[in-house]
């Protein structure tokens, strides 16, 4: 019993020990830790010691290349910049770029916020050029009309403008009136009813791109000779035909997802153009859209082989003989019926002839179904 006792109080005892040496290893610890964080908290990060003309470059990298736009609110807006750190925040605000692009499309984000927060971009771009999107898709009559309003505020800065919207019952006289800077417009106008009123927009004097849908080549007035780049959206090729004959110096052409059928009285002629493009809506082979074209200056064709007619190697030769063009490239898109062979065969002149199994579902420039599927005929 007593030599129990004994064992205990000397065990007891090694474990004082024991506790006592780390006791004094854990407040050795709690120092060294105390001391390792007081450098942590004294250290300057090297990005909060970057001149402001580095941050600004970098701060310039982050939204999509002018003149795409950028989205109001969330994290891929630049105003997430400006939530980071007060020294970040006024150099965000202080670069006019930043704030030049704006997508006032509803992202979830309510309209008078969207609106509050764009007055604040325009104030702090200063008096550079804008770009402005709008889509009004989830948006209302009465948000429309606002956005539109807001636009015509800002009418002698715009330098892009692209809009998304339904007509119906919106007085597109908002945007009327001189746009001293405009260079690119592209219209998606939609109506339910029909019952829209022409827009006239002539005082563009640098207009020069235009993107249009068929709506809005109905209803849109513009100085169309001054254009150089004209696409067109879901037309019937007698409705681009008068459009077409005023623009004497066009040099980039897209008619996409053309309906039938063409007008064969109307013959065209684009001394300027050097490149177009006419895409199908449907895989059905129709007439021969190229007869309504004269096109000496011609470098590079795209072209649905249905838009072809029955015999697309006769019509491209046809084409290529009558305009004189020197062609330098052609694209035929879509469900192909002649062989690539033929194609390489009849146009031993084209130094660069490929093709698409599919139609391109884009413009021209934007759509990846291009390179996914295409085909080099050389060989």
């Amino acid at each position: 019993m007593l030599s129990s006792l004994a064992a205990d109080r000397a065990h007891v005892t090694a474990l004082e020990a024991q506790i006592l040496d780390l006791e004094n290893t854990l407040s050795a610890l709690r120092l060294e830790q105390a001391q390792a964080q007081s450098r942590l908290d004294s250290y300057k990060y090297p990005v909060l010691t970057l001149p402001t003309e580095i941050v600004t470059e970098i701060f310039l990298c982050f939204p999509p290349p002018y003149p795409s736009c950028s989205w109001l609110a969330g994290t891929l807006s630049p105003t997430s910049l400006a939530h980071i750190c007060r020294e970040w925040r006024q150099i965000a605000l202080s670069i006019p770029l930043l704030w030049r692009a704006i997508n006032l499309s509803n992202d979830g984000t309510p309209l008078e916020q969207r609106i509050h927060i764009c007055d604040l971009w325009l104030k702090w771009s200063h008096s550079w050029s804008l770009s402005i999107e709008f889509d009004d898709f989830g948006d209302g009559l009465a948000a429309t009309s606002k956005v539109m309003e807001l636009i015509a505020l800002y009418r002698p800065h715009l330098e892009h403008l692209k809009l998304d919207i339904f007509i119906d019952k919106i007085d597109l006289g908002a945007i009327e009136g001189s746009m001293p800077l405009l260079r690119h417009l592209d219209l998606d106008l939609k109506s339910v009813d029909f019952s829209y009123n022409t827009v006239s927009l002539r005082e563009l004097p640098l207009l020069r791109s235009v993107v249009l849908s068929r709506t809005a080549s109905r209803c849109a007035i513009l100085p169309w000779a001054q254009l150089t780049s004209l696409v067109m959206n879901k037309v019937y090729l007698d409705e681009c035909v008068p459009i077409l004959q005023q623009t004497s110096n066009l040099i980039h052409c897209e008619l996409l997802r053309l309906y039938d059928p063409p007008d064969y009285g109307s013959v065209t002629t684009l001394t300027c153009l050097e490149s177009l493009v006419l895409k199908s809506t449907s895989s059905q082979y129709t007439a021969e859209y190229l007869q309504s074209f004269i096109t000496p200056a011609l470098q590079r064709l795209i072209i649905s082989e249905g838009l072809l007619g029955h015999e697309p190697i006769r019509s491209l030769t046809d084409f290529i003989s009558k305009s004189g063009a020197k062609l330098q490239e052609v694209h035929i898109a879509g469900r192909r019926k002649v062989p690539k062979n033929s194609y390489r065969e009849a146009l031993q002149s084209v130094p660069r002839l490929s093709s698409s199994q599919r139609e391109l579902s884009g413009r021209v420039g934007e759509d990846d179904s291009e390179s996914e599927s295409h085909n080099d005929m050389e060989g």
